[in-house]
């Protein structure tokens, strides 16, 4: 099941949802006020491999804590 990030209209709280089908995410709401008015947010895909890449320039990975290693799971 794929994850989607929302936005919610009224509270403007960012919240991250699993969505089952494709009309599913007409029934999604606010976990913070319930509100049924929310936008879904463009999602950056991100993947995890074993290679011999370069590594990634000090700064980057994940966008929301920092991590080099990528997403922290927030």
């Amino acid at each position: 099941m794929p994850m989607f990030e929302f936005t919610c209209a009224e509270c403007e709280h960012e919240f991250e949802e699993l969505v089952r089908s494709r009309g599913s995410d007409l029934k999604i709401a606010c976990p913070k006020c319930a509100s049924k008015k929310v936008d879904r947010k463009f999602s950056v895909f991100s993947a995890r491999a074993n290679s011999t890449a370069p590594a990634m320039p000090s700064g980057s990975g994940c966008g929301r804590c920092g991590d080099p290693n990528g997403p922290c799971g927030m």
